[in-house]
Formats: structure tokens, sequence, C-alpha cells
């Protein structure tokens, strides 16, 4: 079996292919009006906490605000979320260099790891505020959301050692320049080492079959999968 068939996917639907965080924000944006997370859950279709998530990263990153609920009767009021005039158009290229600038302070760290420290805090602030520590599981769930966010469509094998990268936004300009996908590769390495759920980044596989590529993972509490490789196979891979 090729390297090519052993990450062969079936052909997603629309709704699967469109990244969760584009939705939420693609809902917003529509609406044109403040939103309480229980009406972005209904019109995504998506889980509360998955929503918290996705918010949590878009007014990290500017493109969502939140706003309290006029609220005339007592008790306390309802936190409400609407897309900010950077919302539209939705530009994955504008939220990786938003989020680099933001992370250009941190000299202790390459740009990209800087960034993926930065995305780990906002999840880690939002998903599990005061944990001691965190999973290796909710770790990888972490990175997932963080991914989408950026535009990606993110999955993981059932092992949870790999993690699937297509639908790449930045697909055309990673083909002309590896550079953006070694940018990609830092900013995972930084994520988990910002969690330090003992997951770190073994490999990056880029462009193994159309536009996907696949991040191999080192966990602490699974042995690493083997990796078949068949003579003719050479996808470019970034080692750490």
């Amino acid at each position: 079996m090729s390297l090519q068939d052993r990450f062969a996917r079936p052909e997603p639907s629309a709704g699967e292919t469109e990244a969760t965080g584009r939705r939420v924000l693609d809902l917003l944006a529509q609406k044109g009006q403040a939103l309480t997370v229980a009406e972005i859950t209904a019109g995504t279709g998506q889980h509360a906490n998955t929503v918290r998530s996705h918010l949590a990263l878009l007014v990290e990153m500017g493109r969502v605000e939140v706003v309290p609920e006029n609220r005339t009767r007592p008790g306390r009021p309802k936190l409400l979320y609407r897309a900010t005039e950077a919302a539209e158009p939705a530009d994955p290229y504008r939220a990786l260099a938003a989020e680099l600038a933001a992370a250009a302070g941190d000299t202790a760290h390459s740009p990209g790891e800087a960034a993926g420290h930065r995305l780990a805090k906002a999840q880690r602030e939002k998903v599990a505020p005061g944990a001691e520590a965190i999973t290796p599981e909710a770790s990888i769930e972490m990175a997932v959301d963080g991914l989408e966010v950026l535009g990606f469509e993110t999955t993981t094998d059932p092992l949870g050692d790999r993690l699937y990268l297509s639908t790449c936004p930045f697909a055309d300009l990673a083909r002309q320049d590896r550079a953006i996908c070694r940018l990609h590769h830092e900013m995972l390495h930084g994520f988990f080492d910002e969690l330090g759920s003992g997951v770190t980044v073994r490999r990056l596989d880029i462009f193994i079959k159309d536009d996907l590529c696949v991040a191999h993972l080192n966990r602490p509490d699974l042995r690493p999968a083997p990796a078949p490789q068949t003579a003719g196979d050479s996808p470019t891979p970034w080692e750490q």
C-alpha cells in the first residue's frame, strides 16, 4: 500500500469541509447583530463547548467582539457576540498575519512558535481555565479547533497521533514557497509546547495527496504508529 493510499480519505460533504470557526464567523456576519452562545450553537449545529472555544479565539484575533446583554430585569446580563468590521471578508491570510504580529514581541521563540504559544494560551484560558494539567487528548482537540479558526479542515486518526490538515487556505502559496509550511510546523510545535501535555510534532508531511498534509505526533500515552513508505514515495517532511 502506497503512502498516498495510506492517508486517502473519503470525500467529505460540503458541511463537513467547512471549518467550524468559519461557520461561526459567517453566521455572526450574516445576522449582523449580537448573538448568544445558545443562538450560535443552534445556528451552526455545533456543541456549545466547541462554539465557545472558537469564539474565544475569534475574540482574541479581533474578528469577534463581546457585548453585554441590554437587560432591564434583575439578574446577570448574558454575554453576546457579534462580528467586527475586520471579520469580513474571512481572510485566512489576515488571521495568520494578526497572530504573527501579536506575537512579534516574543523574542524567546521563532515567529511561528510564538504565534502557536499565543493561540494555545487563548484556548487554555477559555476551554480549561484554571486547569493545572492538560491531557494529551485535550491538547490535540484544542489544536484541531485552533487550526480550524485559521481556515484548515482538521481531523485526527483513530489513535489520535496524526493530524490531517486539508482544505489549506495557504495551499497556492505553499506550493510556491515551502516557508509557509515551516511556519505552520513551528506554530504546532509552539502550541503543544505551551500546553505542556507532552505532545510534540515528530514530522509534518507536505501535500501527500492533493492538498492533504499530515502532522505526525509523539504522545506520551501512546507508542508512535509506524509510517509505511514504499519505493518512490517521497513526501516532503519537516522534521522536528
